[in-house]
């Protein structure tokens, strides 16, 4: 309840939402597999909605085959292999040795590494795969497009975002955040992970283009509201039993 009325009247997510509502980003799938918390039910569930909606959004005029054709979707496909793979290691495991076992595990995960990446070039030098844009490498390096495209440098939500932004934006969530985050890390799970990791490369993105704080708010909202609940749930309701007794 406290992350749903942080997201209502957060001023970095209401000009781009509807009632409030929001989603979460695509990073939680690959951060699961890093953190060796897979599942039956991650594999399920990943496999059907990426397969799903990518046939789906294809469907749209505007969209047409750029899920497919584009680098910058490339690899939301790359962690869909990755899960077949894991889900085939998976399946594998008890049938056969522990050495046998790490021996197909490092050479396939190795050898369909280097085939994707081979792959991956052999159809961007062909002209079937886009390239990165230069709002891509905006992101990782801040001069790149002042020196080749400029007129990305020129609009006003590719510029890096100022300490006022963060604070016209995010309000009093800016402070209390951290602590849904210290919480989080003291107690992980699956969805922690997930939530961690999704604020930690926020933050980095939204100060590097400020467009990208639209991407940041979710994180803080829900972080903030576990650090409030976490405050109530300490403080608050210890006390009303002493009251009581």
């Amino acid at each position: 309840m406290f992350a749903a009325c942080f997201i209502a009247i957060s001023p970095g997510y209401t000009s781009r939402s509807v009632a409030g509502s929001y989603d979460n980003e695509g990073i939680a799938i690959f951060a699961l597999q890093v953190c060796r918390r897979y599942s039956s039910r991650l594999f399920v569930a990943y496999t059907t909605f990426y397969c799903l909606a990518t046939i789906l959004s294809m469907q749209i005029p505007f969209v047409g085959f750029q899920p497919v054709r584009t680098s910058e979707h490339m690899p939301a496909f790359g962690v869909f292999g990755l899960l077949q793979i894991v889900a085939a290691m998976q399946y594998a495991r008890p049938r056969i040795s522990r050495q046998q076992f790490m021996t197909l595990f490092v050479g396939g995960l190795t050898a369909v590494g280097i085939l994707a990446v081979i792959v991956y070039f052999a159809l961007v030098w062909g002209g079937y795969v886009a390239p990165f844009s230069g709002r891509f490498y905006s992101l990782w390096d801040t001069g790149y497009a002042k020196i080749h495209i400029p007129i990305i440098a020129s609009v006003s939500e590719h510029q890096p975002t100022t300490w006022v932004s963060f604070f016209f934006d995010l309000h009093i969530t800016a402070a209390v955040f951290p602590v849904g985050l210290w919480y989080c890390v003291k107690n992980v799970n699956d969805e922690r992970v997930f939530i961690i990791l999704y604020a930690v490369s926020a933050v980095y993105f939204a100060g590097v283009m400020v467009r990208l704080m639209l991407t940041l708010t979710p994180a803080v909202c829900v972080l903030s509201g576990i650090a409030f609940s976490f405050t109530f749930e300490k403080c608050v309701y210890p006390h009303c039993s002493i009251q009581r007794n």
